[in-house]
């Protein structure tokens, strides 16, 4: 099983290179309306771009070891959040689709969530709105298939996204790699295909195609994206007016012996009310946990904890809504991994909660498959899951649950086992969205043949 996994995963990134010879297709918008603006966006970049070459990352560690970082993390409110107590209804079917869905984020207004789905047989991906309520789906962009979620700014009630068109890949280079000529985009779109608007666009030529980290503040006044061979933080302002850049070389801390030689893409997580970016990337690309301030360009390292001699990274990281604590999906070595658990950092204090969710008596491969924030930032709701091995079959069979988790007192309780049905989607993706508002929790269920959303409808109220 783990060999068939290693293969999957090693025949993505071939596909992502030979099989994205693509041309980008429309389509027009669908019937729902989501609440407009009157905001109005300065594009102010100029096009065409120069021709870049990116750098090659050598195999060995060039980088030494950043700072730890000290508590309290700086910008951190000492205030208390109040604890609340949470009830969920039955999980309710909301959308079923031949797709594979991927899950984004919920809108602010509550109502619409920003989903992305690829189709069977297609090269590209639909980027769209979807309300869980009354079904309606609403196209805002077409692009080619990448592992980098878009992002919703929410003040230009746009969306966000990045693209990767291969224009041309050269076999015969005497390299193990091809050489591949390809343009880095990126757009944003109010909702119609057709007139998206491009933001930034590069013609590249290297060995392998060059990742985009982008990242917005949570209040949307600022986005920020980072390129190995741009070596600067680039920043724009909420209406998309360029603001000054600042130097930015993430390489001289990648201090860590590499075999892949490749660029490493860092995953963002901003944390709310401040101007700090926790940057994170897979255990085969160094397992680095970095928390960037955007203001200054200055980094420092988050220490997991570790286990034995293997490193401990971060699979999926997300800030709690008052900034207070960071809790991730830990793990340990390269994909495919063998087990993952949950952890939580606070900031003030540095102390760092590991928490199991499935009780020790299940025996198996546990996995923590994603995890969401209450409204409270006390409380989370987690997928959970252990494959356990059949000894007749020689196969495993997968038992996944949802739960709800009090991090500080370790408590945990089962939220819902629909019957015949599986929750989430594995590691490495979103599986589960709280709204912001606390009423709504959104999560994967999909079936061996289609794949599924469920709904769960949630009361809230203060703990006495």
């Amino acid at each position: 099983m783990r060999n068939l996994t290693k293969m999957l995963a090693f025949g993505g990134v071939i596909l992502a290179i030979f099989l994205m010879t693509i041309v980008r297709s429309n389509a027009a918008p669908g019937a729902a309306q989501p609440p407009k603006t009157t905001i109005t966006p300065k594009i102010t970049a100029t096009l065409p771009f120069p021709t870049k070459t990116p750098r090659f990352v050598p195999s060995l560690p060039t980088g030494k070891r950043p700072p730890q970082c000290t508590f309290p993390l700086a910008q951190t409110t000492m205030a208390e959040s109040t604890p609340e107590k949470y009830t969920f209804s039955e999980p309710k079917i909301v959308l079923t689709a031949e797709a594979t869905i991927g899950l984004v984020e919920w809108l602010p207004d509550n109502q619409w969530v920003l989903i992305t789905q690829d189709f069977r047989g297609n090269t590209l991906q639909n980027i769209e709105l979807f309300n869980p309520r009354t079904g309606i789906l609403q196209l805002y962009a077409k692009r080619n298939k990448i592992d980098q979620s878009p992002i919703w700014v929410n003040r230009l009630n746009a969306v966000l996204y990045q693209d990767i068109k291969v224009l041309k890949v050269n076999k015969n280079n005497g390299t193990d790699r091809p050489s591949v000529e390809f343009r880095r985009q990126l757009w944003i779109s109010r909702g119609d295909p057709q007139n998206a608007q491009l933001i930034e666009d590069a013609f590249l030529t290297g060995n392998f195609l060059s990742y985009f980290s982008v990242g917005i503040e949570p209040e949307g006044e600022q986005i920020i994206y980072y390129t190995h061979n741009d070596q600067r933080l680039s920043k724009r302002n909420g209406t998309f007016e360029i603001q000054q850049s600042i130097y930015l070389d993430i390489s001289q801390w990648e201090y860590r012996l590499m075999g892949s030689g490749m660029p490493i893409f860092y995953k963002m997580a901003w944390r709310p009310n401040s101007s700090q970016v926790f940057l994170y990337s897979l255990g085969e690309a160094g397992g680095y946990t970095f928390l960037l301030d955007t203001d200054t360009g200055q980094i420092c390292e988050i220490n997991l904890g570790n286990t034995g001699s293997e490193n401990a990274w971060a699979d999926m990281a997300r800030w709690s809504p008052d900034g207070k604590y960071l809790v991730v999906i830990r793990t340990w070595g390269s994909r495919p991994v063998d087990s993952s658990d949950l952890a939580v950092l606070d900031t003030t204090t540095g102390k760092l909660y590991i928490v199991r969710i499935v009780p020790s008596t299940v025996e198996g491969l546990y996995f923590v498959n994603d995890v969401a924030w209450a409204p409270d930032s006390y409380h989370l709701a987690a997928i959970a899951q252990v494959l356990v091995q059949d000894p007749t079959l020689h196969t495993y069979y997968k038992i996944s649950h949802l739960y709800l988790v009090d991090f500080l007192s370790n408590q945990i309780i089962q939220i819902s086992s629909p019957s015949n049905e599986q929750l989430g989607s594995g590691l490495g993706s979103t599986n589960l969205i709280w709204s912001s508002n606390g009423s709504q929790l959104l999560v994967k269920c999909p079936t061996t043949q289609v794949d599924r959303l469920c709904l769960l409808s949630v009361q809230r109220a203060a703990q006495k």
